[in-house]
């Protein structure tokens, strides 16, 4: 079997674990183009019989379409796990030398995380995501909406679901490149809030030890409490722990006041050359940093019942399509009208 066959194989597998119920193809063939992989509903009937003949799906009716099997749900445990550690920091670094964005212009690509939540709960999500922002619990101020039929990064929204474009934390790692500033990314993490301030990290996953984003796991096991959080109280977020070399450090504060600006603050907290950031040691000759995760509005949505497929790191995005949260609601009204 080819790797293209393999990958098809692998991604309709994760589907039809994370959807909890049985598809159709035509719902699978729009998921996956969330993973990035284009095709068509014949390709993924062909792949749905070869799946059902290994015994990795069963077809519960033409209607209802297939859901996975335990033997399905054996191999996406084992499937080349060893190959894929790493991949999360390669595509960090990747997405970000690739980025493209001028500060001064306004204009260029930054790096988008994609959600995906029904038309129907979306004014749900919306009251939870807006509280999120306001907290400055998001990736900067900014975000993308896009309705069904419509295109996000290289995926055509689905008939039933609204497209939500947040900024990734990786973001920053582009605009700190472009600055001269290099940096390590080390963890993906949970936050721990308490009265609007970061507290201390209570969940550290390291890039280099995982195949998956840290920050979509967190949210899918229901780790956070980012609700909480934008309230005030006591809550968990998702968040980032990175490293720049002290001798960049004099020059970070000037950097943060520019991303203000434009709209993409998302550093929490910066330690002290060589000393712990918020019980977190660093290496020797770095600075620690907490960085607010970008899929924090949607995790707050998820924690209040919304249904959410999200897809972190997912695409680079123009930066001048994005707008301000505050304009959100505005939005999805004119979409539905």
């Amino acid at each position: 079997m080819d790797d293209k066959s393999k990958r098809y194989r692998t991604e309709i597998l994760k589907i039809l674990r994370d959807s909890g119920k049985p598809l159709g193809s035509t719902k699978i063939t729009e998921l996956l183009s969330v993973s990035g992989i284009e095709t068509n509903e014949r390709t993924v009937r062909f792949h749905l019989q070869k799946l059902d003949d290994d015994g990795m799906t069963r077809k519960i009716s033409k209607r209802v379409g297939r859901e996975i099997t335990p033997a399905g749900l054996s191999e996406l445990e084992g499937v080349n796990i060893l190959g894929r550690l790493g991949f999360i920091v390669s595509k960090i670094d990747g997405l970000s030398y690739n980025m493209g964005f001028d500060p001064v212009k306004r204009e260029g690509l930054i790096v988008l995380n994609v959600s995906l939540i029904p038309v129907e709960q979306f004014e749900t999500a919306l009251e939870e995501i807006l509280m999120a922002f306001r907290a400055g619990l998001g990736m900067g101020r900014l975000a993308l909406l896009r309705g069904p039929g419509e295109k996000i990064g290289n995926m055509i929204v689905p008939s039933d679901m609204v497209g939500f474009g947040t900024v990734c934390s990786v973001t920053l790692n582009g605009l700190l490149l472009k600055e001269g500033i290099p940096v390590a990314s080390r963890y993906g993490s949970l936050l721990r809030m308490e009265g609007g301030r970061p507290v201390c990290f209570t969940e550290l996953v390291d890039y280099l030890g995982t195949t998956l984003d840290p920050l979509e796991m967190f949210l899918r096991a229901g780790m956070t409490s980012v609700g909480k959080a934008a309230r005030g109280q006591s809550g968990v977020v998702g968040a980032s722990f990175r490293e720049i070399p002290i001798v960049a450090g004099g020059r970070l504060e000037a950097v943060r006041r520019k991303l203000d600006i434009l709209g993409l603050s998302g550093i929490l907290a910066v330690g002290k050359p060589n000393q712990p950031l918020l019980n977190v040691s660093v290496d020797e000759g770095m600075i620690g940093m907490a960085v607010v995760g970008g899929l924090n509005p949607v995790a707050a949505a998820h924690e209040a019942g919304v249904d959410t497929i999200n897809a972190a790191l997912h695409c680079l995005a123009p930066y001048e399509a994005l707008e301000g949260f505050e304009n959100l609601r505005t939005r999805f009204r004119n979409l539905v009208k």
